[in-house]
């Protein structure tokens, strides 16, 4: 599971590798089966024929007991059938059918039901380290994604505050005897910075003077 998170996560030279992209897409169609692998497969017969051949198990003896086996799934094509499968041979093979392969390997292991993502921060995937890490990668991002919310919320406050106070003013400066242009005199009277005014001059419609 972790070398399937590697791959997910790779991003050589500022993109994701194909072979990421080729595993994301079968991630992000589970996804929107909502994590349904029957819906998933049943909904296109020809990916559901590529994950189900794409790998065949080789039952081996345990070496330091010779007395348990276990199951070792390996890819079905005919050009590696004869020989090991090494990280470089594994690199060569074709994204989508290297995809498949992972995804194949992947559902068949207890801890499938754990790989989540991409985090809401850094769009990252991961393994779950709890049944209620849905969100986000981790403690990190979680309270970074918390404090930008957070401060956005205040930036937001500040702003409507800013705004309710030039409006003030405005209704201000309509009456007042004074020559003095409305975005000096809201900035006089509340402090306002004159480019906030700028900015925001379509919300606070200055009224004309006398009118």
């Amino acid at each position: 599971m972790d070398y399937i998170v590697d791959v997910l996560n790779r991003k050589p030279q500022g993109g994701l590798s194909p072979y990421a992209e080729a595993l994301t897409r079968l991630m992000e169609r589970l996804k929107q089966c909502g994590g349904n692998l029957k819906k998933m497969m049943d909904g296109d017969p020809k990916l559901a024929k590529t994950v189900a051949k794409v790998c065949v198990t080789r039952w081996m003896v345990e070496p330091e007991t010779n007395r348990t086996a276990y199951l070792v799934p390996q890819p079905s094509w005919r050009q590696i059938k004869k020989r090991k499968l090494t990280p470089g041979q594994v690199d060569e093979m074709r994204p989508e059918r290297f995809a498949a392969l992972l995804f194949h390997v992947g559902t068949l292991n207890p801890e499938w039901e754990k790989l989540a993502g991409p985090c809401a921060r850094c769009g990252r995937y991961y393994i779950k380290k709890r049944a209620s890490q849905k969100v986000y990668c981790s403690r990190r991002c979680g309270n970074a994604a918390t404090a930008v919310e957070r401060t956005r919320q205040k930036l937001k406050q500040e702003r409507n505050e800013k705004l309710k106070q030039a409006g003030a003013a405005l209704r201000k400066w309509r009456k007042a005897r004074t020559e003095e242009p409305w975005k000096t005199f809201v900035s006089r009277k509340t402090g306002i910075d004159l480019r906030f005014l700028t900015r925001h001059q379509t919300e606070l419609q200055p009224p004309k003077k006398g009118r």
